[in-house]
């Protein structure tokens, strides 16, 4: 399969190269056309016209291309033949395919080796195809006298990590990226890798991430930017009913095999929600109150949100990371957080939430004020934003996570106002704002510290809580749904975790605080399927969960 010599291509072959500029079916109709075959693989050949997706990523000028698909919608091989086709147009191209395993990376390699180059013209710009210590595949061929030299290589995550961290070149695609449990480190290791220039030409600086539709939040928070920034990001979805390759037989018996409810995740490429590791999916869905969610958002539409104390603030590809309702005079508060100088959805973003547990346990916890905010690197926002908070609810507890790297976070803020009031004043300036806490009968801030078995403990409030449905949110806040339904204490990993828990957490927290202040046990509350016991079904159904939206009305404008 290797050529021994490096080729000279004839007139005619250039001027196939050069048409396959503005159309690469020209191209890879003559190239990857075996002998005797009557034309050869083309971009999104046999693709119902709603379905085509290998074109537009050939030719995109977004330099960050996400692509999810079901099984069966051509991935691997369309990614495979336009990299090839950007291997012959471009001179020094160097592409790069990585996968969290080898075996998922030789996948690529192996198509292009034994199907594209197998008994075509493109066999003869191969001059070497090592498998090992990666695979690996060099093209060189002459057009009209200029060399042209172009390397496709074929690496795993897990493997070649150093090989990887040294490679540079024009475009990298995330095979499988989704089942990537680091994704966002390997992005930021990738994207440093395709800089600067060769031979006079600036690299390509593609990114692709080719998958299926797994349970990974930085990938669809990766696929989300393409609304933000659609001149940067290019983003797909693929659903193998549009690839006629696939026949009916083949996709019915696929569809057989799938449960009728993951048909639009593995088929359609649909976004998925949480497996439920840890905490019950069905829970989670019934402490989401869609009825909370039109109240704030009625009043933000009648009223402007300037006179009518609510607000609501969305950031893309998080859903709504901010919002508070007004303090009603006589309800308690509670708060917790979580510092963090990160920006959310991603890890380590600082996280506020404040929770009425006015008439607990009779009416749910329901959460007032919520941040989840962007830290750009510094404390001082969280510690801002707590401030804030503080002085509007006025909390009976405040509380933040004191564990490993935060650990006196606590004790620094108290220190802070311990000192202006022995000033004789309880306002102070904190960056340019003028803060007052006079009105704040319980300025202390708790420390609540998740190491040792400290951590399990809160967990288990957190989730019998929520398995007593004891708590509930506006169903705008989807970061709850998101970090709860896709928690799992094993990827909850001490001082390096590999997912977003800092919701998780901040909840926790507060399940353990109002566990403590009224001296419940929530799993006797938790109302078991089947239940024969009346005291346990009166217990969950009987109790009230929200106010009409007429009584809220009336009860958030009562006089303070």
């Amino acid at each position: 399969m290797v050529s021994k010599r490096i080729y000279d291509l004839t007139e005619t072959e250039v001027e196939i190269l050069r048409s396959g500029i503005d159309d690469p079916d020209i191209l890879t109709d003559y190239w990857f056309r075996q002998e005797g075959a009557k034309h050869g693989w083309k971009l999104d050949e046999n693709f119902d016209p709603e379905g085509v997706w290998q074109k537009p990523v050939h030719a995109a000028s977004q330099k960050r291309i996400i692509v999810i698909g079901g099984f069966g919608c051509g991935k691997t091989r369309g990614i495979a033949i336009s990299a090839s086709v950007w291997s012959m147009l471009t001179k020094d191209f160097m592409f790069m395919n990585c996968a969290p395993t080898s075996y998922q990376s030789e996948l690529m390699f192996n198509f292009i080796v034994n199907v594209l180059a197998h008994d075509t013209p493109f066999e003869k710009l191969i001059v070497a195809a090592p498998k090992r210590p990666y695979p690996k595949i060099e093209l060189k061929f002459r057009v009209s006298g200029t060399l042209v030299h172009s390397t496709m290589e074929f690496m795993s995550i897990d493997k070649n990590a150093s090989n990887i961290l040294s490679w540079e070149g024009d475009w990298v695609n995330i095979d499988e990226a989704g089942l990537i449990d680091d994704l966002e480190q390997t992005i930021i290791n990738l994207g440093s890798r395709m800089r600067g220039h060769i031979n006079g030409r600036p690299r390509l600086g593609r990114m692709s991430m080719a998958s299926n539709s797994w349970d990974n939040p930085e990938l669809w928070y990766r696929y989300d930017m393409a609304r933000e920034l659609p001149t940067d990001y290019l983003s797909i979805t693929v659903s193998s009913r549009h690839n006629r390759n696939i026949t009916p037989d083949q996709l019915r018996m696929q569809l057989k095999d799938i449960p009728e409810d993951e048909h639009e995740r593995y088929i359609d490429g649909g976004r998925p929600e949480g497996r439920g590791n840890y905490f019950s999916k069905t829970a989670v869905y019934d402490c989401e109150d869609a009825d909370y969610a039109e109240f704030i958002q009625g009043h933000i539409s009648t009223f402007s949100e300037t006179t009518s104390g609510f607000e609501v603030r969305k950031t893309y590809g998080a859903g709504v990371t901010y919002f508070h309702i007004p303090r009603v005079e006589g309800h308690q508060y509670i708060m917790l957080g979580d510092p963090g100088i990160g920006n959310a959805p991603n890890r380590n973003a600082p996280v506020l939430q404040v929770w009425d547990v006015t008439d607990f346990p009779k009416y749910r916890a329901s959460l007032v004020a919520f941040s989840w905010g962007k830290g750009d690197g510094k404390i001082a926002p969280f510690i801002r934003q707590l401030f804030r908070f503080m002085t509007t609810y006025n909390p009976i507890v405040t509380a933040v996570d004191n564990t490993g790297p935060q650990k006196n976070t606590a004790e620094l803020l108290n220190t802070y106002i311990r000192s202006t009031r022995t000033n004789g004043d309880s306002s102070f300036d904190w960056l340019g704002e003028k803060i007052d806490l006079s009105g704040v009968l319980f300025p202390q801030i708790g420390g609540m510290d998740f190491s040792s078995g400290k951590k399990n403990a809160y967990l288990i409030s957190g989730r019998l809580m929520l398995e007593a449905r004891l708590f509930s949110w506006p169903k705008f806040v989807i970061g709850m749904r998101s970090q709860l339904s896709n928690y799992d204490p094993e990827k909850d990993v001490a001082g390096k975790p590999k997912i977003a828990q800092d919701l998780v957490a901040t909840y926790c927290m507060a399940a353990t605080v109002v566990q403590a202040l009224f001296h419940i046990d929530p799993a006797s509350m938790v109302k078991i399927k089947g239940s024969s016991n009346p005291d346990v079904d009166q217990q969950v159904v009987g109790r009230e969960s929200r106010l009409s939206f007429d009584e809220r009305t009336i009860s958030v404008n009562r006089p303070r």
